[in-house]
């Protein structure tokens, strides 16, 4: 990525980006040179329509330019190592740092690498990891400001909202569980709280979050097999 403001920030690429993809990394050379910063994505379907989706990003003034990455990993070769009591490692590979990182991959790009196939676990989530949750009496709101989040207790209280649970749900989202349709309706409809929010709306357990001030990401879990139980199963495969 080139032409973007000399006070942009790592962040500041990641948010513009990942509006077109998902972002994995994102970095910036002390040292600016012509090559500018760089951006990693995964899950890419078609590559030129990235750059091309990328190459419509405008941050204030400046128009950014995106380009394919000049370094790739190399291919792993067809012939593959014979099986055997005699098989060895040839000399000069080293498995202990074979995971390379994305920049040292961008500092040795013209450089063999042999990656190993990395063998992933596997987790099956019992009847004991779900839990059916009832979102009748329920909304979620996207705040305005993160600051306000760990006040809204006192903030809903002000507004006369004493009996409101609050959960947070990550980012810029929280989960009120209120006690009666009533008094939901009160609160969807009540011009102060709102004021708090960009947006209040029916909870759900589709719900998919937008926003990330820290996020571990844990692919195929739904909202309903969030609890203790299934966190301590996925902490357990690396614990």
């Amino acid at each position: 990525m080139t032409n973007f403001p000399e006070e942009s920030t790592a962040r500041d690429l990641w948010k513009v980006c990942n509006a077109y993809g998902t972002v994995v990394d994102v970095f910036i050379p002390f040292k600016r040179s012509k090559a500018g910063a760089f951006v990693r994505f995964i899950k890419v379907i078609n590559l030129e329509r990235l750059v091309a989706n990328l190459c419509t990003i405008w941050i204030g003034r400046y128009h950014l330019h995106a380009n394919y990455v000049r370094f790739e990993r190399p291919q792993k070769p067809n012939s593959s190592m014979p099986r055997g009591p005699n098989t060895s490692i040839p000399k000069g590979t080293n498995m202990e740092n074979s995971k390379s990182s994305f920049v040292s991959v961008l500092k040795d790009g013209n450089q063999s690498h042999v990656f190993p196939e990395s063998s992933k676990p596997s987790l099956v989530l019992d009847e004991s990891c779900i839990k059916e949750y009832d979102f009748g009496m329920s909304l979620m709101g996207k705040a305005k400001d993160v600051s306000a989040i760990p006040n809204l207790p006192f903030i809903l209280s002000k507004e006369g909202f004493q009996n409101v649970k609050l959960s947070y749900l990550g980012g810029m989202w929280v989960l009120f569980e209120l006690d009666s349709l009533a008094s939901k309706e009160k609160f969807l409809n009540h011009t102060g709280v709102g004021s708090w929010f960009t947006n209040i709306i029916q909870a759900t357990s589709s719900f998919l979050n937008d926003e990330r001030i820290v996020w571990v990401s844990i692919e195929g879990l739904p909202i309903k097999a969030w609890t203790p139980n299934t966190f301590r199963k996925i902490a357990s495969l690396w614990a």
